[in-house]
């Protein structure tokens, strides 16, 4: 370490340093390259973030701190001019100040629709404060800067746990580190005519300061980790592990703006409403348009609804009336509604998302009811195979979006399964049937860190319907079909004509692709038979159950389940595609690995049969965990206590004169121990007399005055002299 130490242009504290204030600013610029990734290319981002880096880096010795603050705002206000003067919106100005109320309110950054335009705008600022100060010693500052940026994205929510832990390590380690660098700058270790002893106590002072750091960053680690195993703690938004056990239906219909994909679930029989219809519909609750590798976001924000207003719709002879009426039987966040909802009549007033649904203002209770129009596209399967794919440019643009990470893979297995396909709808067709007929249905899953449409894709085999119809709707997106992710209800149990019964184990997700002239078209890529019996399971666990604790919504006895809409080739019908059955595999089959039209293997060495390895920020912590660690136990004399113990307890024979001196030394150890250290000038003799020590010390030391002025021991001499030794150390 010494070495290196000297041919580094800094000394050990301020390098610690740097690198402490680089992990501090390292967390904000992670989240913001992590934003524009989800809306495209970081080329233009990182370009800024250097820039920002390197005129930081040149300035830090000829520019006074006071014009660099100048400089620092003035590069955040050109940011601001330059995101307003790019944005398409009018008036642009209200559009900044509408953003930023609602980011400061706790709306995600991935919800702005020009959330690559905001952040490019943004990171020259915190950048080049940060490193500027970091440079001139100026730590405290430094950390401040990246802090501020961090507690942004924690505020919008953008930031995870792990990477905000991972800047409160970084600010706390560039804040230590700092102050000893200050020290060694004020200083120094080995200052010019300066003593030996002065030098020496300096570098073990420098040295004690770095491990009490470590210490603290360890603590800084670990006790968030160990909090995160407590009850009630895992699996909310402080926990640094993921949750598990949920229900679908909080997985996805609790009218949030963003939907994460998650591992196992279950299913709740919980009633939450009764609906009358004039036929069975999917009821849908929201849409999700943007992607972002592990689950879905809702951009765009809400607009006030007046009641008896209609939307827009399509053409009428391109459409038919489906009235519903709604009683809610349990307290829920949205207003369910067959696709697509033209007008609303109710109690509880509602706002009109930008994907024309309706979201309540405060929620519906238990005993609301309301009252919906939609109109269903009334078009035969061979009008929507004709469909080609001129796209409006709102929903092209919007509709076709992938994280630039995605893989590759994911565009080349779909373009190879579709290769045959001649229009949209006949490869959303394949892509449907593919998934159906290769993917098997199950709520215990592990969910994927990675992308999890190329996870399913290519490494797992089983998911539920959150994995079939996310993976359904990035491959269109790879062909540019605009698709997004649909949540809501299944039809329910029928109970009596026209009515349905829909409970929270009814909640399903399902895709929505845009067709030439006809609009947004439901497709179900998930098997209906596996699905259908996992619910048919769950209401037969809980009519099995103790009838006392059943709740006052549950029905008398086990309806059957009504199948899902499907699809005639008439006009006039229902356009969702007919499903394409599951193929049945005998009892006690297993399926094995299949291939994929790339000839990949569906379970690779990283699938879903292996453990998912670490990311870069878990690695990172655990690093700084282990090396705090190892300096805390080196602080509190841990290693040199063990190996004390060790010392004394086992001796294992080496040779007859060494084995006589090891003992000796370790039965005079526990005399210290008992009562006294020997003198500087005390003879054994007289030692072993002021302590009264026993025979069998005594013995030892007449071993070892023999190896003394005898020079040479015999072998039993020594097992004896071990032997003794031994005898003292267990009687401590």
């Amino acid at each position: 370490m010494s070495r290196l130490a000297g041919r580094l242009p800094w000394s050990q504290p301020r390098a610690l340093a740097l690198l402490s204030v680089a992990l501090a600013l390292g967390a904000p610029l992670r989240t913001m390259y992590h934003l524009i990734d989800v809306v495209g290319s970081p080329t233009q981002f990182l370009l800024v973030a250097g820039v920002a880096l390197v005129l930081a880096a040149l300035l830090s010795r000829v520019l006074s701190p006071v014009l660099a603050i100048v400089l620092g705002v003035g590069l955040f206000g050109a940011g601001l001019v330059w995101y307003v003067t790019n944005l398409t919106t009018n008036p642009p100005l209200g559009v900044l100040l509408a953003d930023t109320v609602e980011l400061v309110t706790g709306r995600r950054l991935l919800q702005i629709a020009n959330v690559r335009l905001w952040v490019t705008s943004f990171a020259a600022a915190p950048v080049f404060m940060t490193t500027y100060f970091a440079l001139r010693r100026w730590y405290v500052t430094a950390v401040f800067a990246a802090s501020l940026a961090l507690s942004f994205f924690v505020l919008t929510t953008d930031a995870g746990v792990v990477t905000t832990l991972l800047g409160v390590v970084g600010g706390v380690a560039a804040i230590g580190f700092g102050t000893l660098d200050s020290v060694t700058n004020d200083g120094g270790t080995a200052g010019a005519g300066s003593a030996s002893g002065t030098v020496t106590d300096a570098a073990d002072g420098i040295d004690a300061g770095r491990r009490s750091v470590l210490t603290q960053l360890a603590a800084v680690v670990v006790l968030p980790t160990v909090a995160s195993r407590v009850p009630g703690v895992r699996g909310t938004a402080v926990s640094l592990l993921r949750g598990s056990g949920g229900t679908v239906e909080g997985s996805l219909v609790d009218a949030g703006d963003s939907l994460s994909v998650q591992g196992s679930l279950s299913l709740s029989p919980t009633l939450r409403f009764t609906v009358e219809a004039d036929e069975a519909r999917y009821w849908r609750v929201g849409t999700y348009d943007r992607y972002t590798g592990d689950g879905w976001v809702r951009t765009g924000s809400l607009e006030p609804y007046d009641e008896g207003d209609r939307l827009k719709g399509q053409p009428a002879e391109r459409t038919r009336e489906v009235v519903q009426r709604y009683e809610v039987e349990s307290n829920i966040g949205t207003v369910p509604a067959a696709w697509k909802p033209m007008q609303y009549d109710g109690d509880p007033d509602v706002q009109v998302t930008r994907h024309d649904g309706f979201q309540p203002e405060d929620g519906l209770e238990s005993g609301d009811s309301y009252w919906v129009k939609s109109e269903v596209i009334s078009a035969d399967e061979s009008a929507l195979r004709a469909a080609g794919d001129d796209y409006p440019d709102e929903v092209a643009g919007t509709y076709v979006q992938l994280p630039e990470s995605t893989p590759d893979r994911v565009a080349e297995t779909t373009a190879t399964l579709t290769e045959n396909a001649e229009t949209p709808y006949q490869t959303a067709l394949v892509v449907q049937r593919w998934l159906e007929e290769n993917r098997d249905y199950s709520l215990e899953v592990s969910r994927p860190r990675r992308n999890v449409a190329d996870r399913f894709l290519h490494a797992m085999t089983e998911g539920y319907c959150t994995y079939f119809a996310t993976t359904m709707a990035v491959m269109l997106r790879t062909q540019n079909i605009p698709a997004r992710l649909t949540v809501g209800y299944t039809t329910g149990e029928s109970v009596g004509s026209n009515r349905w019964e829909v409970r929270g184990l009814h909640s399903h997700a399902w895709v929505e692709m845009y067709v030439e002239d006809w609009g947004w078209v439901q497709f179900d890529p998930t098997p209906a038979d596996p699905r259908r019996a996992a619910e048919q399971q769950r209401l037969d666990e809980d009519d099995s159950g103790d009838e006392d604790e059943a709740t006052p919504t549950e029905p008398e006895s086990t309806p059957t389940p009504t199948p899902t809409p499907t699809e005639t080739s008439e006009p006039g019908q229902n356009p969702t595609p007919t499903p394409t059955p599951t193929r049945t595999r005998a009892p006690g089959e297993t399926r094995t690995p299949e291939r994929t039209a790339t000839g990949t293997a569906t379970d690779d060495d990283d699938g879903s049969q292996f453990p998912e390895l670490p990311t870069r920020e878990e690695t990172t912590l655990g690093v700084i965990a282990l090396l705090g660690t190892a300096a805390g136990l080196r602080h509190a004399g841990v290693p040199e206590r063990v190996s004390r113990g060790l010392w004394l307890r086992y001796q294992s024979p080496q040779n007859p004169a060494e084995d006589v001196e090891t003992a000796f030394q370790r039965a005079m150890y526990v005399l210290s121990e008992r009562h006294r250290e020997r003198r500087p000038g005390e003879t054994v003799r007289a030692y072993l007399d002021a302590v009264d020590a026993d025979d069998d010390i005594r013995r030892l030391a007449e071993l070892r005055e023999r190896l003394r002025y005898g020079g040479t021991v015999s072998s039993a001499t020594a097992e004896e002299a071990i032997a003794i030794a031994d005898g003292v150390v267990a009687e401590r």
